[in-house]
């Protein structure tokens, strides 16, 4: 999914947790793995190669989904922050899960279980589709409808 499907999912977490800054972090912060990989290849200070990478589901050099958009990453992350601060953790947690879910859900080749990519998930939402507006007026929705509940 795209940034802003991101931090509209960590917008819901927040105002459901009443901790807005850790759920967008949450959110946000798996997606270091994509910028790692548009620095590796050069494109990260180039506009047009980034705008072209950033705009398409297609991952030509097959690393930007690594290690934090797996569940171990998850598991690791999850149990390390819910130990040093529990309320924290359990935040970031699940915005962090919530992240994985919006990823599998796209159209983009997804690995749960890296490094291991035997098994890899294709989710029905194209990347920066129709379908994704949708899905993003729906989480607009929820997140208005939190404050009128």
């Amino acid at each position: 999914m795209t940034l802003p499907t991101h931090v509209l999912a960590g917008l819901i977490i927040g105002k459901i947790t009443g901790d807005f800054s850790t759920a967008i972090a949450g959110s946000l912060v798996m997606d270091l793995d994509h910028t790692i990989s548009y620095f590796r290849h050069g494109i990260l200070f180039k506009p047009r190669q980034l705008f072209k990478a950033i705009s398409d589901e297609a991952d030509p050099w097959g690393d930007q989904r690594n290690f934090l958009h797996s569940i171990f990453s998850w598991v690791v992350i999850s149990v390390a922050l819910l130990t040093i601060n529990f309320n924290f953790g359990l935040v970031f947690s699940i915005a962090y899960f919530f992240h994985l879910v919006f990823d599998a859900l796209d159209g983009a080749d997804f690995y749960p279980f890296f490094p291991f990519k035997k098994f890899a998930i294709k989710g029905f939402v194209e990347y920066y589709s129709k379908q994704e507006i949708i899905f993003d007026i729906l989480l607009i929705l929820v997140f208005v409808a939190l404050f009128v509940i």
